[in-house]
């Protein structure tokens, strides 16, 4: 069972001015199985939250923790991230000629469990 724990979370993003504080003291725990929507008006942080969580550089971990299964999210490269299923997917992808939207799930679903997905009945693959 999975649980991913954010406490106390305070993110800055650099800007031209210099770095400018966005979450200030975020606490959230969703388990295994749970789903959670973060909703807000736009510059409320939720972009912020996802990419501090992914590990995207333009955005400091000022204080706070997060961690995955008791696992130290931020101490994580990216890369170590993704694999733990911490991970942004665009709403809008760009269509990759040659390379199709399952294609593309499956490749990285095997990735990070090291064995390909079974395939869903009625499925072209």
């Amino acid at each position: 069972m999975s649980t991913l724990e954010i406490r106390d979370l305070h993110v800055s993003v650099e800007t031209k001015e210099g770095p400018k504080a966005i979450l200030r003291g975020v606490d959230l725990t969703i388990g295994s199985g749970e789903i959670h929507a973060v909703m807000g008006p736009n510059g409320s942080g939720k972009s912020t939250l996802a990419y501090s969580l992914a590990g995207h550089p333009k955005y400091q971990v000022t204080s706070g923790t997060v961690t995955l299964d008791g696992e130290d999210v931020l101490a994580m490269t990216v890369d170590q991230r993704a694999r733990a299923g911490l991970f942004l997917a665009m709403q809008y992808p760009v269509e990759v000629p040659g390379v199709s939207v399952s294609n593309f799930l499956r490749t990285a679903k095997t990735a990070i469990d090291g064995e390909a997905p079974r395939c869903a009945r009625g499925s072209r693959t």
